[in-house]
């Protein structure tokens, strides 16, 4: 397997990765309180905090190690396989996919939120700096979410073609 690139610890994505790593339980917490306060996330009030977190923490890991790899191959597709995973077990939990979709929209807010203050921490690095930071968190949300997405529908339709075969039992 070839060697993943790694980001330099001064880089301002290596930097970015540090920062949001010390940060992870605050981050988790923060995201958790937006979703269990969140009415139109119905699925959350069965779900004890183990479940909810759910596959979160692993997403989160993915995150720190696209940032401090440049995204190379072997970090994307563990990342695809934990959104997919998060997506078959939201289907699984009882959510509906808009559910699994606003939960993804709280994580963004509150990454937004703390690169806006990595970026105050640190006023120093440029305007191409804060772009290739805020590009490189978009896009892994955006292919998190459509994983999650792929694999919540496929999870879904194979679940109506089991139901589907089986016969009546009236």
């Amino acid at each position: 397997m070839p060697l993943k690139p790694e980001a330099h610890p001064d880089s301002v994505n290596g930097r970015l990765a540090d920062y949001l790593a010390s940060e992870k339980e605050s981050i988790l917490a923060e995201w958790l309180k937006r979703v269990r306060g969140d009415p139109e996330i119905i699925a959350t009030e069965n779900l004890n905090t183990i479940a909810l977190k759910d596959h979160l923490p692993e997403i989160f890991d993915d995150l720190i190690e696209t940032l401090r790899s440049y995204g190379c191959e072997v970090v994307a597709g563990q990342a695809v396989k934990d959104a997919e995973k998060h997506g078959a077990t939201r289907l699984e939990q009882g959510y509906e996919l808009p559910e699994m979709l606003r939960e993804l929209k709280l994580l963004r807010a509150v990454l937004i939120y703390h690169l806006r203050t990595f970026e105050d921490l640190n006023p120093d690095d440029g305007m191409t700096a804060r772009l290739f930071t805020s590009t490189t968190l978009h896009a892994f949300l955006d292919e998190m979410a459509i994983d999650a997405t792929e694999e919540y529908q496929e999870s879904q339709q194979s679940l109506k073609n089991r139901l589907s075969s089986e016969p009546n039992q009236c």
